[in-house]
């Protein structure tokens, strides 16, 4: 018997089957690109539309009526153009000059002698009554500083504040405050020879305490006179005027061009 070895069958490599997923590769969607401008164009900017006129004829009653609301509101609280319609002011104010006049100072101030203010007509009575209409067409004149058919406010000059003893005697006419003659430039011609006077006879008149020296003007009031003295209808015929009746302080002359400056 004969030993031999057992013949080795050949090796045969076995290959597995290949995994569906083996050797896939993900392939990454490619989308045409989208429309643009090329390199180094800017892109485009889109233009605004054009408003037809129709647009801003419809605007207009709009833009009106905010005007007319910033109106109101400068001439009720912050300044206001008055018409001068007489020669009480002359020579510092003629017959249609029109003033500034600012609402302001007095808010937080005390009106000053020799301020020329603005104060309410009808500290010489009621107000005439107007129709509605008549009423419309004086705010609308009123508001751009123009003459109106009722005369609501008077401008006069601060002579004397309150505390103040006042007393405009002699020939030629002396204004004394607290006793000591007050230098007065701005009256007309400089010096006035015979206009209403004013002494401690007249005091009870216009509902002032008398003293030595003249009348006291009362806390809170004003004494006002008009540059004019003979043709000035001023505190000399109806008394003080109360601060609260005071509109405000006249700063400038706005018109003629001829007559511009400060007061």
């Amino acid at each position: 018997m004969t030993n031999e070895e057992p013949t080795k069958a050949p090796a045969i490599d076995v290959v597995a089957p290949p995994h569906p997923e083996a050797g896939r590769t993900e392939l990454t969607p490619v989308h045409p690109p989208e429309e643009g401008p090329a390199p180094g164009d800017d892109p485009p900017i889109d233009e605004p539309r054009k408003k037809g006129w129709r647009h801003g004829l419809a605007e207009l009653p709009v833009l009106i009526v905010v005007a007319l609301v910033i109106a109101v509101i400068i001439k009720s609280f912050i300044a206001q153009a008055f018409y001068i319609p007489s020669a009480s002011m002359y020579p510092t104010l003629r017959v249609g000059d029109r003033v500034l006049v600012e609402k302001i100072g007095y808010r937080f101030g005390e009106p000053s002698r020799g301020d020329v203010v603005v104060f309410a007509r009808d500290v010489f009575g009621p107000d005439k009554d107007f129709p509605w209409y008549e009423d419309v067409r004086n705010f609308a004149r009123d508001l751009l500083g123009l003459p109106t058919s009722a005369e609501e406010d008077y401008i006069k000059r601060v002579v004397a504040v309150g505390g103040d003893v006042i007393s405009y005697t002699g020939s030629p006419r002396q204004l004394r405050v607290n006793g000591e003659v007050v230098e007065e430039p701005w009256v007309r011609g400089g010096t006035d020879n015979g206009s209403q006077s004013l002494n401690k006879r007249d005091c009870e008149r216009l509902q002032m305490e008398a003293t030595e020296d003249g009348c006291l003007v009362p806390e809170d009031d004003v004494f006002v006179m008009g540059d004019n003295r003979s043709n000035s209808e001023d505190s000399r015929v109806i008394g003080p005027i109360h601060k609260e009746k005071i509109v405000g302080r006249a700063f400038a002359i706005a018109w003629p061009p001829s007559h511009l400056g400060g007061l």
